[in-house]
C-alpha cells in the first residue's frame, strides 16, 4: 500500500510540475513576444530600442545615421549605420535580434560586404544627426 502511495504521489509531482514549467514557458513566451522590435506597434517605445538609440548621440549635426531592419542568416536583424551619403565614414556594424540581443559582430571589412550586398533590403525604423 505504500508502495502504491508512494507512485502516486511521485506521478502527480510530475504531472504538477510539467504544468507548471508550461505556465512559465508561456510567460517567458509572452514577455519575449512583448519586447520584440519586429512585431510590436511601436518599437521605439522598446527599452533595448531607446538604449540603442541613446548609443547615437542624436543632435543638431550634420551626418544622418539610423537603426536599419534588414535580414542575416534568414534572420531579421538591425543595426545602426552611417546613412548620410555627404559625410565620410564607416564604423564597424553590430547586429541585434528583434528582442535586443546581440547576434553578430562584424569587422570592418565584413560590414562593408553586408552593407553593400546587392540583394540585402534595408528598412529605416530610427534616423536623427550625429
Amino acid at each position: 500500500m505504500k508502495i502504491v502511495l508512494a507512485c502516486l504521489l511521485f506521478v502527480l509531482g510530475i504531472v504538477t510540475s510539467c504544468d507548471y514549467e508550461d505556465e512559465a514557458m508561456d510567460d517567458i513566451n509572452v514577455q519575449a513576444e512583448l519586447q520584440n522590435a519586429c512585431t510590436v506597434e511601436n518599437p521605439l517605445e522598446l527599452e533595448w530600442m531607446q538604449e540603442l538609440i541613446d548609443k547615437l548621440h542624436c543632435g543638431n549635426y550634420a551626418c544622418k545615421v539610423a537603426i536599419l531592419k534588414s535580414q542575416y542568416a534568414g534572420e531579421t536583424v538591425l543595426y545602426i549605420q552611417m546613412v548620410d551619403p555627404l559625410c565620410f565614414g564607416f564604423e564597424k556594424i553590430d547586429l541585434y535580434s528583434c528582442n535586443g540581443e546581440k547576434v553578430k559582430e562584424f569587422t570592418l571589412e565584413e560590414s562593408r560586404e553586408f552593407v553593400n550586398s546587392l540583394e540585402r533590403e534595408a528598412e529605416e525604423v530610427f534616423s536623427c544627426n550625429v
